[in-house]
């Protein structure tokens, strides 16, 4: 995520708590929609909430991802290769290059493969909660699920599953710009050592190929061309941060948003429609970000070459000129083109991974309706915004 400056501005201008603002961004949303939907908040900084813009910046090749950066293991991780840049922070071609290479492992097999490893792990944390009578649906249902699902689909031993978790709870801080420099250290550490396990694990694959996607990963090749040490290394990590925090998210949010609505029937048949609304509802990812590689206006307001556009998918999700009633939970809405997977060359290469795993874990989670027991704690992550407790109880 570049461009974090203006993003930091929003609290020092505002006067107000990040912590207000993480409970509950879509009054200020609203506000911000209609009084300044295109706001300059710094020199060259830019925050968008229209649906309109924010689509226009995520699918325009003049709005990129800032300059992509190799990186150099610190001393205590010399052994492993130089880290190549990350498919999320590349442009075309190189972008290009490795999401068709990685599209090839990326397979629906993967997806069919882990259903039943999902249902049974959905079916087992969810009957754990009903059993104790309640407890916390973040750290025993909403943070497990992902995490494990996305450790079976790479190929993780399962009883490396709970480091696996530990290391990936830090590494999602790294994301957001507002963390303090100890908590960065602290996920820098955990990402290095994430790293270097996957290395090893790599390693291990090379003798012994499973029936994996890190495995797929390894072998797969396209006119010649493979991913190279440092570009394998990179494609894990992602892997696991597109796969597990935001779905986390989905499920801790969306079952709070039902909680908060009794009045909603809930699906029988089609949460499929009930998940894209949640998604929507709830954008597990408010913001992305894009710089300028050439001038451009909108609606005669230009904005120069180089300068960093920060797209608030939270508002988008929320505009009134596209959806209807947008602040309404509808479990059935139609139409829902919402953006809470991106939109042009860098949705989310996760989006159907997400979408399986809420499809079986909320009819699963929803056998049994659900009450708050305490009150909901939310993290301060202002990109990936979520819910750190939630206290449950059955009804």
């Amino acid at each position: 995520m570049a461009g974090p400056t203006g993003i930091a501005l929003w609290f020092t201008r505002l006067h107000m708590r990040q912590s207000e603002f993480m409970a509950n961004p879509y009054p200020l949303y609203r506000q911000w929609l209609q009084e300044h939907p295109r706001w300059e908040v710094d020199d060259g900084e830019w925050l968008l909430f229209r649906y309109e813009d924010v689509r226009r910046v995520l699918m325009e090749p003049a709005f990129a991802k800032g300059e992509p950066w190799t990186e150099t293991p610190p001393p205590d991780f010399a052994h492993l290769p130089e880290l190549s840049p990350s498919m999320l922070m590349q442009n075309p071609p190189d972008h290009t290059r490795l999401r068709g290479l990685v599209s090839q492992a990326f397979q629906p097999r993967h997806l069919e493969r882990l259903r039943p490893f999902v249902t049974d792990l959905a079916r087992d944390l969810a009957d754990r909660i009903r059993h104790d009578g309640g407890g916390d649906l973040v750290s025993q249902f909403a943070f497990p699920l992902p995490a494990l699902v996305i450790a079976e689909l790479l190929g993780v031993p399962r009883e490396d599953h709970g480091q696996f978790r530990q290391w990936s709870q830090h590494i999602a801080r790294l994301l957001d710009p507002s963390q303090t420099p100890e908590a960065r250290e602290k996920a820098v550490r955990a990402r290095w050592e994430l790293l270097d396990y996957f290395h090893q694990l790599i390693q291990a694959k090379r003798a012994h190929p499973g029936d994996d996607l890190l495995t797929e990963l390894i072998q797969v090749e396209s006119a010649g061309d493979r991913l190279s040490p440092g570009e394998l290394l990179s494609m894990a990590l992602l892997l696991l941060v597109a796969g597990h925090e935001t779905t986390t998210n989905l499920l801790s949010m969306g079952t709070l948003a039902l909680i908060e609505h009794p009045d909603l029937e809930r699906p029988r048949d089609h949460w499929h429609l009930a998940v894209e609304e949640l998604l929507r509802y709830t954008s597990p990812v408010q913001l992305d970000a894009r710089k300028t590689v050439a001038p451009v206006a909108f609606d005669g307001i230009a904005v120069p070459e180089g300068s960093w556009l920060t797209v608030v998918l939270g508002a988008a999700n929320r505009d009134p000129a596209v959806f209807s009633d947008p602040d309404r939970l509808d479990l059935a809405r139609q139409p829902n083109p919402h953006m809470a997977f991106g939109r042009g060359i860098h949705y989310c290469l996760g989006a159907s991974l997400a979408r399986m795993e809420a499809e079986i874990a909320f009819p699963i989670l929803w056998e049994t309706s659900w009450s708050l027991e305490g009150t909901p704690l939310w993290n301060e992550n202002i990109v990936l915004r979520g819910l750190t407790a939630l206290p449950v109880a059955p009804q």
